[in-house]
């Protein structure tokens, strides 16, 4: 081996280990993170609560309209919880649960033609599937591992982690909005002068917190909004394009494969149904199809109504 060869050799090597350091300090640092997420959200709750609606809310709005933004602001809390923790439970989708004992296979050897085969996991790979380093699994229909729930976001629980996203922000937006009465109001004694005080002083961060996260999760969801609509993950969103640009090189035309309109590509993550907005509710129903095999063109979906 030449002097190069040594060098390309030694610089992967060094990239498998800080990848295997990252991905073992991930698998510590998940549970962690979900206790960080939790007590969070019951902070803000309990400062939502305790401090925000009875000081400022109430003198400021009245009492019936503080009760029907307390009821909508429970709910958003519950989808919250109810979405989170269905995220962090469910298994994403693996291989090896779906398919048979692989013991009378020889090594490297599929049984689906469109299947590979996975070295470390030694069992089938199916189409859209990818290997995660975190869990040292892989997971169908891979979009990422996420620390926050300690679990990849894949095929049977994706449906889960955007309904989060998206009440997450919805409750990042109320308490935000909500915190602006003491910083805005006139009355009942509010406004700048009220906010010095040393038990408001937490109502700031919340405002501050909230809002940020509100941010991040904005970017996200309009990226997560992009990609259920196109039918890819965030892995296939990389590789597709690199495939689209060797296509145009070659002159050829290129089209992703599981894009069956943004309708149909919706219902594939959230569900078959007759109104949109079912997609919307808890349910713990499955995604339709087995994360094995995807339609490929609109003849090929599933519809049941």
């Amino acid at each position: 081996m030449g002097a190069a060869g040594l060098v390309e050799h030694l610089f992967f090597h060094c990239i498998y280990c800080v990848d295997a350091c990252f991905s073992i300090a991930l698998r510590f640092l998940g549970p962690v993170l979900i206790v960080v997420a939790n007590s969070l959200i019951l902070f803000v709750t309990y400062e939502y609560l305790t401090v925000l609606v009875p000081r400022f809310m109430i003198p400021e709005l009245g009492m019936v309209l503080t009760a029907i933004i307390i009821c909508f602001g429970l709910f958003l809390l519950a989808n919250i919880l109810f979405n989170y923790w269905a995220c962090v439970l469910t298994r994403p989708g693996f291989p090896g649960d779906h398919l048979d004992a692989l013991d009378e296979l020889e090594i490297g050897q599929t049984r689906r033609p469109g299947f590979r085969w996975c070295k470390k996991c030694r069992c089938d790979k199916p189409p859209r599937t990818h290997h995660c380093s975190v869990c040292n699994r892989c997971v169908m229909k891979m979009d990422h591992h996420c620390p926050w729930v300690n679990n990849c976001v894949g095929f049977f629980n994706y449906r889960y982690f955007l309904l989060f996203l998206f009440y997450l922000a919805a409750g990042c937006l109320l308490v935000a909005c909500s915190c602006l009465l003491p910083m805005l109001g006139r009355g009942h004694g509010h406004g700048r002068d009220s906010m010095r005080h040393p038990a408001n002083n937490m109502l700031l961060f919340t405002f501050v917190l909230s809002l940020s996260v509100l941010l991040a999760l904005c970017l996200f969801i309009f990226w997560h909004i992009y990609l259920v609509g196109t039918n890819q993950t965030t892995i296939e969103f990389y590789t597709n394009r690199f495939d689209a640009s060797e296509a145009r090189r070659e002159g050829r035309d290129w089209r992703n494969p599981y894009h069956l309109g943004w309708v149909a590509n919706y219902e594939q993550v959230f569900g078959m149904s007759r109104h949109t907005s079912a997609w919307l509710m808890p349910s713990l129903r499955p995604p339709p199809g087995d994360g094995m095999e995807f339609p490929s063109n609109p003849s090929d979906v599933m519809h049941e109504v």
